[in-house]
């Protein structure tokens, strides 16, 4: 059997200053500690067992644009050393605050070739209601310095936080720089998040639609690849392609995941645990052949192009329609999916209610 190629997923776990919605593993900066934090992750590179050949490294957080040149170095000097890229994809999430033009050229230096810039929003006063670090002319300066050495860059966005009129306003502006790519994300008021706390009005689901249809019909010049993500031509994010294709990855760093040969690990959240016992997993999770069928499927159904039964049937030597050609017929009958040249894709309303198509093929 030929080696899978993987997705390299790295998790930097510091910010600078914690955004009032989000719940991802993430903590407060501290030199020393990150000092730490960065041996126990090569330590947890350097004993990997599993596939070495990769296809994508993906630095993510957090906030990855924190660690110095010389620490991002020491870095690649460890990822390097056990894994084989064959043409990569590199991707780096960026804080607007950390891009200067030392930086972006650094980054370009030590083999990034895929830029993401944390932008959520144009507006001052949104940005002030997430407790972001910047402001929109730092964002436009930081996008000006990315897109002078990078072909490959893209921006985050969130909904959901200001305005129709603020989120038609950061869309308008969003055309108009073209990024090669966009991510479009409804913000999520979880518990336990500062903003959960503060806010007691929060959308509607049918304006929280609208807001998704504006960024849409806005963004209508890009290709509308998966359920968040919009891209020109040539320009998809190959390495969130493979979680969407339930390929097999490898995650270091606090709290990542990792899918190898149907095995799932989880690695521990809590940053000191992590420190003290760099590679012990929190979970290890035999996935069953039926169990990744279904999380195929799913996954495959975040994607406008869909999944064709050839593909299904050359990766699991079964026939989809054998197997979920009842759950497959009702969803079409529901408006959610679509046979399309060959293929069997979501269909508008499928990416609006794609929560409605996974619940539906896991009963």
């Amino acid at each position: 059997m030929t080696e899978p190629l993987l997705g390299i997923y790295i998790h930097i776990p510091f910010c600078r200053k914690l955004c009032a919605y989000c719940d991802f593993v993430r903590y407060p900066f501290e030199e020393a500690l990150c000092e730490a934090f960065l041996k126990a992750l090569c330590v947890e590179i350097a004993s990997f067992e599993g596939p070495t050949r990769a296809k994508t490294l993906f630095l993510g957080g957090g906030t990855p644009s924190i660690l110095t040149e010389r620490q991002l170095e020491s870095l690649f000097s460890c990822l390097f050393k056990i894994f084989e890229f064959s043409s990569p994809e590199i991707s780096m999430e960026v804080n607007p605050d950390d891009v200067t033009a030392a930086s972006v050229q650094h980054w370009e230096r030590i083999g990034v070739n895929r830029v993401s810039i944390g932008v959520q929003s144009f507006d001052d006063a949104t940005l002030s209601k997430m407790e972001r670090r910047h402001d929109a002319k730092g964002a436009l300066h930081a996008i000006d310095l990315v897109a002078g050495h990078f072909n490959n860059w893209g921006i985050d966005l969130i909904y959901g936080a200001s305005t129709k009129h603020a989120w038609q306003e950061t869309l308008n502006i969003t055309d108009s720089l073209s990024p090669p790519h966009v991510s479009s994300y409804a913000l999520s008021y979880i518990p336990g998040t500062p903003m959960y706390n503060a806010t007691r009005a929060r959308m509607e689901d049918d304006t929280v639609l609208q807001l998704y249809q504006d960024a849409e019909s806005m963004l209508a010049r890009y290709e509308h690849y998966e359920i968040s993500n919009f891209a020109l031509a040539g320009f998809q994010c190959r390495h969130n392609l493979i979680y969407w294709k339930n390929e097999c990855y490898a995650g270091f760093g606090p709290g990542a995941y990792s899918f190898v040969d149907r095995i799932r690990m989880a690695n521990p959240p809590d940053l000191k645990d992590y420190v003290e016992y760099p590679g012990r997993k929190a979970e290890v999770t035999q996935i069953d052949l039926f169990d990744e069928e279904v999380e195929t499927l799913i996954q495959h159904f975040r994607l406008r192009e869909g999944i064709s039964p050839g593909y299904y049937e050359k990766r699991f030597c079964e026939s989809m329609d054998k197997n979920f050609g009842a759950p497959l017929r009702i969803l079409m009958e529901r408006g959610l999916l679509e046979s399309h040249e060959g293929r069997i894709r979501p269909t508008a309303q499928g990416f609006y209610l794609n929560d409605e198509i996974g619940l539906l093929l896991v009963k």
